[in-house]
């Protein structure tokens, strides 16, 4: 049973990224992003005029989110497995994990409320949106320092047969440095570096899809032949 939930949870992670790209995409309209550049009086009329498929977007958004719980929780579950006795990586990993899901539930709940009083004056209805947009892209920190955890897990197992490839630690690493983009988007309203552009939004979406589903497989096949010895035993 307990493999049977392991996997439920390493296929939590491409249910998560499937989902929330179609909600922030294809129902909030997200996607592109909308650049810094945008006036009040044309963020406050995305806002009104579509309201109500940017909540209903944004609240599957919130939902499809508590998806990576089950997703970080797996990850750490195989760390501390690697670890042994005192897992500090996969706690950590853990507890960055947990700011990731909070900063996505924070990003999501700013723009419903910029949908809540559409009469309000255009600035403040810009300064929300702002705001997610800018936490979105710039809370790194703990997102890098959760693939470093993750790198270096793979890198100290000894086992014969390490649950994470040695290309995927330094991948991990990688990604993990890939994804700091969005840090300088305060400083930009336009090009690359803003929170719209190849740096700071984009590069770091695509590096985050693509560990996630470089990730999932590997979690599967680590859990799967752990069973397996177990059963050995």
């Amino acid at each position: 049973m307990n493999t049977r939930i392991q996997l439920l949870c390493a296929w939590s992670g491409p249910v998560f990224l499937i989902t929330y790209v179609l909600a922030f995409w294809q129902l909030a309209g997200y996607l592109p992003p909308h650049p810094p550049s945008m006036s009040a009086i044309d963020v406050a009329m995305f806002y009104s005029e579509h309201h109500n498929q940017i909540r209903a977007g944004q609240i599957l958004c919130l939902i499809s989110s508590t998806l990576l719980f089950p997703w970080f929780a797996v990850i750490s579950a195989q760390m501390a497995r690697a670890e042994g006795r005192f897992p500090v990586l996969a706690i950590m990993q853990f507890g960055g994990g947990v700011l990731l899901v909070v900063f996505f539930a924070i990003c999501s709940m700013l723009w419903i409320v910029a949908t809540y009083r559409p009469e309000l004056d255009p600035n403040l209805i810009r300064l929300v949106h702002e705001a997610g947009w800018l936490i979105f892209v710039m809370v790194f920190p703990a997102y890098t320092l959760q693939l470093i955890c993750i790198g270096l897990s793979g890198l100290i197992d000894q086992s014969e047969r390490p649950w994470l490839p040695r290309w995927a630690s330094y991948l991990n690493f990688w990604i993990g440095v890939g994804g700091c983009g969005g840090g300088a988007a305060v400083f930009f309203k336009g090009g690359p570096f803003a929170w719209n552009g190849l740096i700071g939004f984009w590069l770091p979406v695509l590096l985050f899809a693509i560990w996630l589903s470089v990730m999932a497989p590997l979690l599967m096949k680590a859990i799967r032949r752990n069973a397996l010895m177990d059963a050995r035993l």
